[in-house]
């Protein structure tokens, strides 16, 4: 199943480089569902290998719920889109949109 697949690479050092195909196809289901970044392979291609970066914020929340039991040790999640981007928010919590509390929606 595709979850057993997430399981396992939350359980591993990313980035992995996967390349059974089986595992890769279990690997488009959970990329398609937006679970984890990775990089794959184009369908048919001659060299079947793909990379998974990280495993969403949406994954995570989708492990915790599959396995409530288990004791999930997540490092900061860095989406691979976002490395080497200086306008990427600080990931502290100190980022802050500033808005204008004059306007309501209907306003604009």
């Amino acid at each position: 199943m595709p979850m057993e697949l997430l399981f396992s690479l939350a359980q591993s050092p990313l980035p992995v480089t996967i390349d059974k195909p089986c595992d890769i196809d279990k690997l488009r289901v959970i990329a398609a569902a937006q679970l984890v970044e990775a990089r794959l392979p184009e369908v048919g291609a001659a060299e079947q290998t793909a990379e998974v970066l990280a495993i969403s914020a949406q994954g995570r929340a989708a492990l915790v719920k599959a396995y409530p039991h288990h004791d999930f040790h997540f490092g900061p999640a860095v989406l691979a889109s976002a490395v080497g981007r200086s306008d990427w928010p600080a990931s502290d919590g100190s980022y802050r949109l500033e808005r204008d509390t004059g306007k309501t929606t209907l306003d604009s």
